[in-house]
């Protein structure tokens, strides 16, 4: 029996040989794979976190600049220094011009655009860290790009107003100007959007979302 095992290894040692180089290099083939998928993993997971802390650490530098409780009803209100501050970073620096100049097509592209990336880096999040932190901090990002949007929007109706080029018998009020363009309607959207933004805000500071996701990111 063993004579035979013999011969067998001896006749077949080299297709033997052959198999176990095979079997050894298709696991290294696994591991290496294995490695660079965690790798990958790894550098989406910092960097969808790093633009998201950065947007946090932006409202938190800005969010006295949305305070309006102070603002009357039949006074405009300021939008695009808040807007400017809310977009004072590497990430956002492209669109800030879209505030001066609301009707520049090539601007409210860039801007429409960048919106639509905080709309998918909102959904990324979720899907790379999910767990309620991840959830939190992707519903922020949600909430921050409303408030650009409604800061723009609010831009758009104030610039009507104080350009107002309807031909009228006589000059109207603020306060007629204001209804007709309906202002009041997007002013309180506005302060909606800023309600939801500081609301979701705290819920991450509160759950430490952010330091449950950077003990989530590692090799």
């Amino acid at each position: 029996m063993i004579k035979d095992i013999l011969v067998f290894l001896e006749n077949n040692l080299f297709a033997i040989i052959t198999a176990v180089i095979a079997i050894i290099a298709l696991f290294q083939t696994h591991v290496q794979i294995k490695i660079s998928n965690k790798q990958f993993l790894f550098d989406k997971r910092l960097d969808k976190y790093l633009l998201a802390k950065g947007l946090l650490e932006l409202y938190k530098d800005n969010k006295k600049l949305l305070d309006y409780n102070s603002c009357p009803d039949d006074k405009a209100i300021i939008v695009d220094y808040q807007f400017i501050n809310l977009t004072n970073n590497n990430y956002l620096k492209d669109v800030t011009r879209i505030i001066n100049e609301p009707k520049n097509n090539d601007f409210k592209n860039a801007f429409l655009v960048k919106i639509e990336e905080l709309k998918k880096l909102s959904t990324e999040i979720k899907f790379l860290f999910p767990n309620k932190s991840g959830q939190l901090l992707g519903n922020f990002i949600m909430k921050y790009q409303n408030i650009l949007m409604e800061l723009y929007k609010y831009q758009i109706i104030s610039d009507l107003i104080n350009d107002d080029k309807i031909p009228r018998k006589n000059k109207l009020s603020y306060i007629d100007l204001q209804k007709e363009y309906g202002e009041l309607k997007h002013r309180y959207r506005l302060y909606g959007a800023i309600n939801d933004l500081k609301k979701s805000y705290y819920e991450v500071l509160e759950k430490k979302a952010i330091n449950k996701i950077e003990k989530s990111i590692k090799l």
